[in-house]
C-alpha cells in the first residue's frame, strides 16, 4: 500500500511545488506505451487534483451524462473519505466528461447525477504534447453531503487510489498507483487503496 502526505496550500494550487505519484503499477494486461501521473493537495474547503497521461492514442468519444467514461482514454480518482466502508470514484475522460459514483463496492455503486458537475470540480482539461491531463477540485462540503463526519485535521488520513484505463482504446490498459491484489480486472476495491495523509 503506498503512502503519500499532502501539502496544505492557500491560493491557487503550484503544481510545480508538488510530489508526482506514478500511476505505474501495470494491470491484467502487457506492457504499453502509456504512462500517467497524479498530484493532490488541499486546503480549507478542498482537495485539488492535477492528473495526466502520456498516450499515442487518445479515445474520446464519450460526452454525455451517463457516458461509460472509462471505455475512453480515463484517469480516476477514488477516495474514500472515513473508517467508513464507503467510497467516491471520480471518473473523467479528455472530454471533461464524468461518471461520479458512490457506493461500497462495484455491486452497491450508486451513480450520482450532480447538476453543474464540471462547474462545481471546476474541471479543466488540456493537451499537453504526447497526451493529456486535467485538473479539478472535490469540495469538503460535497463530501460532507456523503460523511457529515469528514474533518480533514492535519495528520488525519484518507483511503484513495489513482488510476488510468482505457477499456475500448487501440490498447486496453489498466494502471494503479497503490499496486491491486485481485486477479480480474476491478478498481473497486477499496481494501487495496492506498493512504493520504493531511500534511502541513
Amino acid at each position: 500500500m503506498r503512502t503519500y502526505t499532502m501539502k496544505k496550500i492557500q491560493g491557487v494550487p503550484d503544481w510545480s511545488a508538488h510530489e508526482v505519484l506514478p500511476i505505474d503499477t501495470l494491470l491484467w494486461t502487457d506492457s504499453i506505451d502509456v504512462t500517467a501521473q497524479a498530484q493532490i493537495c488541499y486546503d480549507e474547503e478542498n482537495f485539488y487534483l492535477r492528473l495526466a497521461a502520456k498516450e499515442p492514442h487518445i479515445r474520446m468519444e464519450c460526452k454525455d451524462l451517463l457516458a461509460e467514461v472509462c471505455e475512453d482514454s480515463c484517469l480516476e480518482f477514488f477516495l474514500q473519505p472515513t473508517d467508513r466502508v464507503d467510497y467516491f470514484n471520480f471518473e473523467i475522460n479528455p472530454n471533461g466528461a464524468i461518471y461520479l459514483g458512490y457506493g461500497r463496492d462495484l455491486p452497491s455503486l450508486i451513480r450520482l447525477i450532480v447538476p453543474e458537475v464540471q462547474e462545481l470540480l471546476d474541471i479543466q482539461v488540456e493537451f499537453p504534447e504526447g497526451g493529456w491531463a486535467l485538473t479539478y477540485r472535490v469540495p469538503f462540503a460535497f463530501i460532507r453531503r456523503f460523511f457529515p463526519e469528514f474533518n480533514p485535521v492535519q495528520g488525519g488520513k484518507v483511503r484513495a487510489n489513482f488510476y488510468k484505463c482505457g477499456d475500448e482504446t487501440v490498447k486496453p490498459h489498466f494502471l494503479a498507483w497503490s499496486p491491486i491484489t485481485c486477479e480480474e480486472p476491478a478498481f473497486h476495491v477499496p481494501q487495496d487503496f492506498g493512504c493520504l495523509i493531511f500534511g502541513g
